[in-house]
């Protein structure tokens, strides 16, 4: 029988550079009034848009409505 080569995984080598973890030196902190502001705009939107929403289906059903009643 023949004996393998054992194979060698370096973690320091260039190639599994990937592998490693990189460590955070500072704490990632979130200023809570941006987030409130970006919020404030995101729900802003959602607003506008489901309001956008309501009016095309209510006009759609107007005219239909106007359409079904002159035939």
């Amino acid at each position: 029988m023949k004996n393998r080569e054992q194979t060698i995984y370096d973690i320091h080598s260039e190639k599994f550079k990937h592998l490693k973890k990189v460590e955070s030196i500072g704490l990632q902190r979130v200023d809570i009034n941006e987030l409130n502001k970006r919020l404030n705009v995101a729900k802003r939107s959602s607003f506008l848009y489901t309001i956008l929403i309501v009016i095309m289906s209510l006009s759609s059903l107007i005219i239909l409505t106007l359409i079904s009643i002159k035939f």
